[in-house]
């Protein structure tokens, strides 16, 4: 596979060389694209051009002195959007026992890949308020990543998910729990001026589906002031949700978005009542299909992995001890009630390549449960995940995100808008990203083949333009 794109390469510096300095850094134009603009419009051929970062015009020849690329033979498509990432939770930092210095350059490798993979946008789930700052301040400097939007606060109950020390200290810095009104109000202050905040969270999660609840919710009242809070701060409510228990907490709430599937079978009712809320559906597909790595380490090899994931990131991710002892690590969590002597075997037990499968297949057809009601589903992988899991990789999870959409059974047309327009518009940002338009960011990806023919197209992947900079897959992982 050619990730490197050399083909289109030396027209490029051709006409770069041609043009004179101070104008190649103020036009683009592209030409002979094939556009597929994210707007539900036929694919055309045009031209694109892009100035001072923005989409500046669609089917007008190339100003004078603008830099040329050709794109004859590749499709053009808007940037993607990843809808759930967690930069702050390092995959395998807890085997690896990183240090705080390490999974913060770990975080910066990880802004790169998202951008390496085609991935322009993404929505952080879950992230303290002194990890925000940093991956603010580190991009203001001029580091390489997506633009990143993210949920703050988000909110969980004194003993629910999320609180105590269940996900290891290196899920760091923390946030409180709220048991009280003040602790809402304390947790805004918290993301006082931080920018680019477009909702919060709530964890309404009893458990993982097993015989006891392991978690506490927030009670009804605590419920009212959260939401109560959301409104006066503008901000949607996104909710994290394991069974259909949680679904129905999330309607009482007025929610944005699910940021999971369940495994449980929906009902109809609340599939209608999903879509005449506009409440989004983020699957996370690959949560569970990650646990198959551990029968296909050969995949840790593929020139795309070594690209966008570090060697030691990879050499976690291969190692059989790992795997034993994150498969303990995840039953217990899972699982507290259970003996330790036993997690580690009801791990092998449990998450065999076949059991791993059906658990896919599974959240596959509650997405076209959805998907075929009319609930709009937004693409989000989970990257980064909890720190105990060794392969929630950044970046190029969001193709295998996709390709498993497609297998359960969406059109490739629809699972490229469950990528760019529909995240778009479930964040309001709309007027930024999302489709090509004239005025929109310059966001976009060139890609071989026919992405609305096979999703898979999208692993093809020759440049990426963010925010109007144009870099090979490569380049985007340079310091």
């Amino acid at each position: 596979m050619d990730f490197g794109g050399l083909r289109w390469f030396p027209v490029f510096v051709a006409a770069v060389l041609a043009v004179p300095a101070q104008a190649a850094d103020d036009a683009l134009t592209i030409i002979n694209a094939r556009l597929v603009d994210g707007t539900g419009a036929p694919a055309r051929h045009t031209t694109i051009g892009i100035r001072d970062g923005v989409i500046s015009s669609l089917g007008d020849g190339p100003p004078e002195n603008a830099r040329i690329l050709d794109a004859q033979g590749l499709t053009v498509v808007p940037g993607l959007i990843d809808s759930h990432v967690h930069f702050q939770a390092v995959p395998g930092a807890v085997h690896r026992r990183d240090d705080a210095e390490t999974r913060r350059a770990l975080m910066h490798h990880h802004l790169r890949a998202h951008v390496a993979n085609g991935v322009t946008t993404v929505l952080d789930a879950a992230i303290a308020s002194e990890a925000l700052r940093e991956i603010r301040a580190y991009l203001a400097a001029g580091g390489v990543g997506p633009r990143v939007m993210a949920l703050g606060p988000t909110f969980h109950n004194p003993g629910g998910y999320m609180d105590g020390a269940a996900l290891s200290a290196y899920w760091a810095p923390r946030w409180r729990a709220s048991a009280t009104p003040e602790d809402v109000d304390a947790l805004y202050r918290e993301y006082e001026g931080i920018a680019d905040l477009v909702g919060v969270k709530v964890t309404a999660t009893y458990g993982f589906g097993g015989p006891l609840d392991i978690y506490e919710t927030h009670s009804p009242e605590m419920l009212g002031v959260i939401r109560e809070r959301a409104g006066d701060h503008e901000r949607p409510i996104y909710v994290h949700v394991n069974d259909n228990r949680g679904v129905d907490i999330a309607f009482e709430l007025g929610a944005r978005a699910l940021t999971h599937l369940v495994l449980e079978r929906p009902s109809s009712e609340r599939l209608d009542g999903m879509r005449r809320a506009n409440m989004h559906v983020i699957p996370t597909l690959y949560v569970y299909e990650s646990f198959a790595m551990r029968y296909r380490l050969d995949s840790l090899d593929a020139p795309r992995m070594r690209l966008a994931v570090p060697a030691a990131l990879r050499e976690t991710a291969r190692d059989p001890a790992v795997w034993d002892q994150y498969l303990k690590s995840f039953i217990l969590i899972v699982a507290p009630y259970m003996p330790e002597w036993l997690a580690g075997w009801w791990g092998d037990v449990y998450f065999t390549e076949s059991r791993t499968r059906s658990l896919v297949g599974t959240l596959q057809e509650n997405l076209m449960r959805h998907h075929d009601a009319g609930v709009p589903i937004a693409m989000g992988t989970d990257s980064g995940g909890w720190p105990h899991m060794p392969n929630m990789f950044h970046g190029l999870t969001a193709l295998r995100e996709m390709e498993l959409m497609a297998e359960a059974g969406m059109t490739p047309e629809d699972v490229l808008r469950s990528a760019t327009v529909t995240p778009a518009r479930m964040m309001g940002i709309e007027n930024l990203v999302g489709t090509v338009e004239v005025g929109k960011r310059a966001d976009l990806i060139g890609v071989r083949g026919d992405p609305l023919a096979n999703i898979s197209a999208l692993r093809e992947l020759e440049w990426v333009i963010k925010d109007g900079e144009l870099r090979r897959p490569a380049e985007w992982m340079d310091d």
